[in-house]
């Protein structure tokens, strides 16, 4: 696997952290090693805020918190939902309008996608499948629900006026929810692409995130950020997917794992080693730790 080095420029001090989970805090087992658990508490020392930034629920993510045993802050769905962990309050909640959801669903049913919509946190974070005039796709929800848990079945009509949905998820194969995906990226519309999910192996298929215009995690990371009275310049970011694509870009460093794919390697300013070898343990290391026991020896 490669290194990317940044320049000696780049070699100053973060005063904020912010990790994936999926594919970056986790390792393939979906645990927090103890190598990893150790650097994010030497940082925590150190005095740099340490944060979450995820795709995921916040009824998915507290179990990620109870293991590391710190109330972190998180960005949440994406950066649709930005939390504090410690007040147990959000900061932020940016559901999409009546237009953006009419028109996510509208592409769905163009390209017979299947769509399941995630409800804010007044609705207790409701899954609901979304049904008529969509398809009917009985053997996805099968794989489905033993994953989400209960879920709710409304017609698109009724979907669309519901007022604190966080995410449009629309699912099915590659190229029809690519060119679904394209037309909503240029109505302005935030799109992350994951997969493919080979949930029934003979229809793999794929996921795209649908959010309100303007969100994403590093959205949701720059609140937090100034929480602190501090900019995006001053975080070291972390992660592996498409949708840590906007932070890594945006951050004072951007890091990517080395199971990245390729492209988001590219776009990294460093490339780490991958989750099934303590990553994040590295980045912590080489770009946080290393760096301020350095400037403290020196002062």
């Amino acid at each position: 696997m490669e290194r990317h080095e940044p320049p000696l420029s780049t070699q100053r001090l973060f005063r904020m952290v912010v990790l994936d989970i999926d594919g970056t805090l986790l390792d393939p087992s979906d645990v927090v090693r103890p190598v990893v658990r150790a650097a994010i508490g030497e940082c925590r020392q150190l005095g740099v805020p340490v944060a979450l930034a995820t795709g995921r629920r916040l009824c998915a993510t507290r179990p990620v918190l109870a293991e590391l045993g710190l109330p972190l802050p998180l960005v949440l769905v994406n950066g649709a939902l930005v939390w504090d962990a410690e007040r147990e309050e959000a900061l932020a909640e940016r559901p999409l309008a009546r237009q953006a959801l009419a028109r996510a669903l509208a592409e769905a049913e163009r390209e017979g996608l299947g769509a399941l919509a995630l409800r804010g946190l007044a609705s207790g974070e409701r899954l609901v499948l979304v049904t008529d005039p969509l398809p009917a796709l009985p053997e996805f929800e099968r794989e489905l629900l033993p994953r989400t848990g209960e879920l709710d079945r409304l017609p698109a009509a009724a979907v669309v006026d519901l007022p604190d949905v966080l995410t449009i998820d629309l699912f099915g194969p590659e190229r029809a929810l690519r060119r679904a995906t394209a037309r909503l990226a240029r109505a302005g519309l935030p799109v992350y692409h994951h997969g493919p999910f080979e949930l029934i192996p003979a229809l793999p298929r794929w996921v795209a995130n649908v959010h309100a215009p303007g969100v994403s995690k590093a959205s949701g990371v720059e609140i937090l950020a100034r929480r602190f009275g501090l900019t995006l310049e001053d975080v070291l970011a972390v992660g592996d997917g498409e949708n840590d694509l906007p932070l890594l870009r945006r951050a004072g460093l951007g890091v990517a794992m080395g199971n990245a794919p390729d492209y988001v390697r590219a776009q990294a300013d460093a490339v780490v080693r991958g989750h099934d070898e303590d990553g994040v343990a590295e980045a912590l290391e080489r770009f946080v730790l290393e760096p301020w026991r350095r400037a403290r020896s020196l002062a």
